[in-house]
């Protein structure tokens, strides 16, 4: 297969996988499938991300767009893409055989968009733009999204996001990673995302959300959200005593929420360090040690263990760049007593490293 028609299916397959993960009746291993696509080539991410892209400005159909789209898609010159475009649109029987199949294969994968944007961003009741769709991003992988009614997020890695625009409310779920939010302004329409135990909801604002097993943080970066605690109700349900902060709190601009054992605890945060993720550092305030980790291991291609859970009360502060682990695992053997030690499968484990007799009399 020559490198145009290799790069045609791919966009093709890539643009049924952009209509597959959309549908309401996708299954997990269907998801798995895709990841495992994704992962085997890196031009087949390219082709998807590529496809997604278009997603999102894809709501006019004329020859124009479509030249321009399929020069974007081809990287071929404007009078060979608007030629192309032409041949979709007319399906012009004198076309050379290869231009003809490559312009077919390719109008098959714009129309499989076309279909995936007409169903999942049609007009609703008002006139307001719905959508359902779910994205996932890979280890180490980060996805910038625009949505269908403007707002846009950054995906950070091993993240998944579930969309589910109704006319009337704006929902997401967020599962285990990090997401930023840029909410599109609708004071009629509310922005509701539901991460763990929470649901933050705001009309117009920007926020980030660090989701690591049953803790959740939350920073305001512009405006106010309102942040609603599920254990508030569960403890009611129970007949135990009310918790601190009951009800939806408000959040303002340059504070943190975040999750605790006994209830939601809100202080000031720094908003440049809660997004610098989105500029290939993670960023920590007195975290403890298994939290700093388990965020690690989404962008880090070599997992770390924590093999001696006696590390887990450890609380560290300071950065660790992206791309520059060993550095940082180096770093932290001389701050805290670690071991770092590297295992037949590969994997990093932290252990606690005994204190040698010199040390200990000098102590």
């Amino acid at each position: 297969m020559n490198s145009k028609k290799a790069t045609t299916a791919r966009l093709e397959q890539a643009a049924l996988w952009w209509q597959r993960l959309r549908e309401e009746s996708v299954r997990p291993e269907e998801i798995s499938e895709w990841l495992d696509w994704c992962q085997r080539d890196p031009d087949n991410l390219q082709a998807f991300e590529k496809i997604e892209g278009l997603g999102a400005r894809f709501d006019a159909l004329d020859a124009e767009t479509r030249a321009a789209l399929l020069r974007e898609m081809l990287d071929e010159p404007a009078a060979e893409a608007s030629e192309a475009a032409e041949a979709a649109a007319a399906a012009v029987p004198a076309a050379p055989v290869r231009r003809r199949h490559a312009v077919r294969a390719l109008a098959a994968g714009v129309a499989a968009l076309a279909i995936v944007v007409g169903a999942s961003s049609y007009l609703g009741r008002g006139g307001e733009a719905t959508q359902t769709a779910s994205y996932v991003t890979a280890k180490a992988q980060r996805q910038d999204l625009l949505l269908a009614d403007g707002s846009q997020v950054s995906l950070g890695a091993a993240t998944r996001l579930d969309v589910d625009y109704t006319a009337g409310v704006r929902g997401l779920q967020l599962g285990d990673g990090e997401a930023y939010f840029e909410v599109a302004h609708n004071p009629q329409r509310p922005f509701v995302v539901r991460v763990g135990r929470l649901k933050v909801i705001a009309v117009g604002t920007a926020f980030n959300i660090r989701k690591t097993g049953a803790r959740v943080e939350v920073v305001v970066t512009q405006g106010a959200i309102d942040v609603e605690d599920a254990a508030r109700d569960a403890a009611l349900a129970s007949q135990q005593a009310r918790l601190p902060n009951d009800g939806a709190i408000r959040v303002a601009a340059g504070q943190l929420v975040v999750t605790e054992r006994e209830g939601l605890t809100v202080r000031p945060a720094d908003r440049e360090a809660a997004i610098a993720w989105q500029r290939g550092s993670l960023q920590f305030v007195d975290e403890d040690l298994s939290v700093v980790v388990a965020n690690l291991n989404r962008y880090s291609r070599q997992e770390v263990v924590i093999a001696d859970r006696s590390l887990d009360g450890l609380r560290y502060t300071g950065t660790v760049m992206q791309g520059r682990e060993a550095e940082w695992l180096a770093a932290i053997g001389q701050v805290f007593p670690i071991s770092v030690q590297r295992d037949a499968q590969g994997r990093i484990n932290l252990q606690r490293r005994e204190l040698s007799s010199t040390t200990r009399n000098a102590g």
